[in-house]
């Protein structure tokens, strides 16, 4: 079994990973649901966070879905993007 699989369940130890996440692009870090419906947070290339629901526009693209473990996001020209949370 690996370290990775090993520490599954100490989420104190997946939070901390090293090179989890890039930190020079957008990246999701975290899906969450709330009296207010789903949100996420959402990290800018400059260390920026922006909480978000579908609809909502952050960081230049404006946020299409939210699931479990991914953010669909459009930008303003009309193209896609699909981002997952780091190490899943």
């Amino acid at each position: 079994m690996s370290d990775e699989q090993a520490n599954a369940g100490q989420p104190g130890v997946t939070a901390t990973m090293p090179n989890a996440l890039d930190l020079n692009g957008l990246a999701v870090i975290g899906v969450m649901e709330a009296h207010d419906g789903t949100s996420a947070l959402l990290r800018s290339s400059r260390g920026q966070i922006a909480r978000v629901h579908v609809g909502d526009e952050a960081f230049g693209v404006r946020v299409t879905a939210i699931g479990n473990d991914q953010v669909l996001l459009t930008d303003r020209w009309g193209r896609s993007q699909s981002l997952a949370l780091p190490r899943s």
